[in-house]
C-alpha cells in the first residue's frame, strides 16, 4: 500500500493529528515521535512517499529522522522523499 505525504502539513503542532488522518495508525496511537516509530516499525508492505520535503517546515527535519529510522529498522516500508518539482519550460 503507498500512501502520499505533504511534508507542508507536518509540523510540530499538526503532525500528528496529520498523520492520523493519512495512514492506518492504530487507535492507541501515542501521538509522539516514539510511538510513530513503533507503529512505523510494525507497518507491513507500505511505501510513504513525502511530497515537497524542501519546503517543510524546519521542525519536520525530526520527523525525517523518524520516518528513515524506521525505514531502515523495517524491511517492509519504504519511505520516499520528494521536492517540489517545478520545471523551467
Amino acid at each position: 500500500m503507498t500512501y502520499e505525504l505533504d511534508a507542508r502539513r507536518m509540523g510540530r503542532l499538526q503532525v500528528h493529528e496529520y498523520l492520523m488522518e493519512m495512514l492506518p495508525l492504530p487507535d492507541y496511537y501515542g501521538r509522539n515521535l516514539d510511538a510513530l516509530y513503533d507503529c512505523l516499525t510494525d507497518f507491513c508492505d507500505i511505501t510513504l512517499t513525502v511530497t515537497h520535503s524542501d519546503e517543510a517546515p524546519q521542525s519536520f527535519d525530526i520527523v525525517r529522522e523518524v520516518l528513515m529510522d524506521a525505514a531502515r529498522e523495517n524491511p517492509d516500508l519504504t519511505v520516499i522523499f520528494q521536492e517540489n518539482d517545478i520545471s523551467d519550460t
